[in-house]
């Protein structure tokens, strides 16, 4: 009886390390401060990786985090976002917990301030993401309202048919088509196949790891500035071309 009593507490204590474990690395995983960028005297020259550094990807340099650690940095001031792989080391200031890259600095509208308040997830590293539900997108700096989400208890009567209608209709063909065209001069061949809207957010995706997102970013920079890659569930992306 007593061998089962501690049989039990054995297996209790074990679960409750491993739990309690698991939150502490969860909870170690997210971090609050503030981050800087680096570039022009930096670019071309290599990375502590070894990598080549480029100004205009998407990537970062922390201090202790593996190289190939992937970073989702939300900007808490405005809310702008995106995921990022650490390949170097740094920053020098120790007041600060990342230094982006140009490129990750502009997605989330930090370039012009030098420094900004972030918020840190690790969401994944060299070897893929930890959430399979979800899937890289990039997004393209510009909205865009679908009719089932328009709310019309405060609208006159008379402008519901055309919120309805024509903005859900011709005003979202102009928007989609003006993207299609800005995506084939970055030589995106298969954009109407790609855009979709992640809540209010024009986006194009999926993608299944960071380096193909990262990939078609590079493409796109030139015509979206702001563009960033957001990693998120599927079922928030709706498809805005249909066949």
């Amino acid at each position: 009886m007593q061998k089962a009593v501690v049989k039990i507490c054995v297996v209790i204590c074990t679960v409750f390390l491993v739990f309690w474990g698991y939150a502490a690395s969860a909870a170690a995983q997210s971090l609050v401060g503030e981050v800087s960028w680096y570039g022009p005297g930096f670019h071309s020259k290599t990375t502590a990786s070894g990598e080549e550094y480029d100004m205009y990807g998407l990537t970062a340099a922390h201090r202790t985090w593996d190289f190939g650690t992937l970073a989702e940095v939300v900007n808490t001031v405005n809310g702008r976002k995106c995921v990022v792989r650490v390949n170097d080391r740094g920053p020098v200031a120790k007041s600060l917990l990342m230094d982006l890259s140009y490129g990750g600095a502009m997605a989330i509208s930090s370039h012009s301030l030098g420094k900004a308040k972030v918020r840190l997830t690790i969401v994944g590293d060299k070897n893929g993401f930890f959430d399979k539900e979800r899937s890289f997108y990039l997004y393209l700096d510009d909205s865009i309202v679908l009719p089932q989400d328009i709310k019309l208890d405060n609208l006159p009567e008379f402008d519901e048919e055309y919120y309805k209608n024509i903005a859900g209709g011709i005003e979202i063909y102009r928007l989609t088509q003006k993207h299609i065209k800005r995506l084939f001069q970055a030589k995106i061949d298969n954009a109407p196949t790609l855009l979709v809207s992640i809540g209010s957010s024009v986006c194009i995706g999926p993608y299944k790891t960071f380096k193909e997102a990262e990939a078609v970013y590079h493409k796109v920079a030139t015509q979206y500035p702001h563009a960033a890659v957001w990693l998120e569930k599927n079922s928030l992306a709706k498809r805005l071309v249909t066949k």
